[in-house]
């Protein structure tokens, strides 16, 4: 038994500590029930105080008294808005008073003046024929406290309606002078005869020696300075060739030298091809193409630009109706025209010597570098000498006949009367099939 009893004593011992709460309680329950009497007190007091100043007649005069001001400033600012709003409208009634009778002062005033003008009439004998303009200063005429103006009015003979009304004004030519008639009498110029027509009157016209004329884009249709060019850039309003500026933006257009390592000559090739194909059988849709060439240059105003030289003048504004404005490769098409008249000084002779390798220059040459069209497209056009025969009948076959094949039968009859040191060699490149010809 001893054992047991020894054994439940912890037990006990913690459960009597549980049920007698230790010192530090007791203080905050005895501060808690403290504040909670000393809130009801004030609370008691409070309404104490609310009682006694409701029993309190001095206090209820008081708030009465305090009542009747405000009510009286109320009452006193709605009496002063009530005027002022009164002689605001009184101002409006006279201001609207004096609109009308100046109206009416002045209704009075033309019917005098017309009735003086009926009078002139009158004396002068007038008629439907006649009119009144008014002529001169005006004249300011003192009746009492009011200003007349009045201007002079002079009698002139009635337009009739058969006259123009929009008769120009000036004319720097008049029609009895020779050169009137000579400007009536000539043929509208085209954009190549204009410029024959300057090459003619300008020295040097289109080389470095001209400062007026800028010699690159007389050549290749495009100048690196663009607008901020100090010499003249002709933009003729239709032309035989269009430009469509950075068109092209496939592999072979390289900024460095590192990014070019990234595609091999093949795949540089076979991407120009598909981008010929698709480029090239659309705009030869709308007529006969004498050049089709696309740069390869790395400068900014000849990179990716594509150049179409059409025959006719007609194939040439169809396609750029049909074209101008559509989408190629996610990016708008913007035609423009140019006038290149000779091929050969518009491409790079060093490049074109070097059979479409390198340039000293390198790819910043302000001159075209094209790329090597499939099968050897359009390579006579680079040394501006005509097509061969089986290109014209080709272009026969699409275009109808051309008088180009008895031009070319008689320039071959011609050649055998020619020396034959003078007579053209022609020679095949066995790597690109790229034909040169040498003198």
């Amino acid at each position: 038994m001893s054992v047991s009893v020894e054994e439940g004593a912890p037990d006990v011992a913690e459960s009597q500590v549980g049920a007698f709460p230790g010192r530090k309680e007791k203080r905050k329950a005895l501060k808690k029930l403290k504040r909670k009497e000393i809130r009801r007190e004030l609370a008691i007091k409070e309404r104490e105080e609310e009682e006694a100043l409701a029993n309190d007649p001095e206090e209820q005069l008081r708030i009465r008294l305090r009542e009747q001001e405000e009510q009286e400033a109320a009452e006193r600012e709605r009496k002063a808005f009530e005027e002022s709003e009164r002689f605001w409208l009184q101002t409006l009634a006279t201001r609207r008073a004096e609109q009308e009778e100046e109206t009416r002062r002045k209704r009075l005033l033309e019917e005098e003046s017309c009735e003086d003008e009926v009078k002139d009439t009158d004396d002068f004998g007038g008629g439907d024929d006649w009119e009144y303009v008014e002529e001169g200063p005006a004249e300011i005429i003192w009746k009492g406290n009011e200003i007349i103006v009045k201007k002079k009015r002079i009698r002139v003979p009635k337009r009739l309606d058969q006259e123009e009304d929009e008769r120009p004004t000036s004319n720097p030519l008049p029609p009895q002078s020779i050169a009137f008639d000579a400007s009536k009498s000539l043929p509208p110029v085209s954009a190549q005869e204009m410029l024959d027509n300057v090459a003619h009157q300008v020295p040097n016209f289109g080389t470095e020696q001209d400062k007026a004329h800028c010699p690159f884009h007389l050549k290749t249709g495009a100048c690196r300075f663009g607008a901020r060019c100090s010499r003249v850039h002709f933009y003729p309003d239709k032309s035989c060739t269009l430009l469509i500026k950075n068109m092209y933006n496939g592999p072979g257009l390289a900024w460095d030298q590192d990014e070019g390592l990234e595609y091999t000559d093949e795949e540089v090739e076979r991407c120009y091809e598909e981008f010929y194909e698709d480029v090239h059988t659309e705009f030869l849709k709308f007529g006969e193409l004498v050049n089709f060439k696309v740069c390869r240059n790395s400068s900014s105003h000849l990179r990716g630009n594509v150049y179409i030289h059409y025959k006719n003048l007609e194939s040439s504004i169809l396609a750029y109706n049909a074209m101008n404005g559509r989408y190629y490769a996610g990016k708008q098409i913007t035609c423009e025209f140019v006038t290149i008249s000779r091929w050969k000084i518009a491409i790079c002779g060093e490049f074109m010597k070097s059979r479409l390798k390198t340039c000293s220059r390198g790819t910043a040459c302000n001159f075209i570098h094209c790329f090597h069209n499939p099968g050897g497209d359009y390579e006579w056009a680079d040394w501006d000498n005509p097509p061969p025969k089986y290109w014209i009948r080709k272009m026969a076959v699409l275009f109808g006949t051309s008088n180009e094949l008895r031009h070319d039968v008689e320039l071959e009859l011609d050649n055998w009367r020619l020396p034959r040191e003078l007579i053209k060699e022609q020679t095949q490149d066995r790597d690109s099939n790229y034909k040169v010809y040498q003198w």
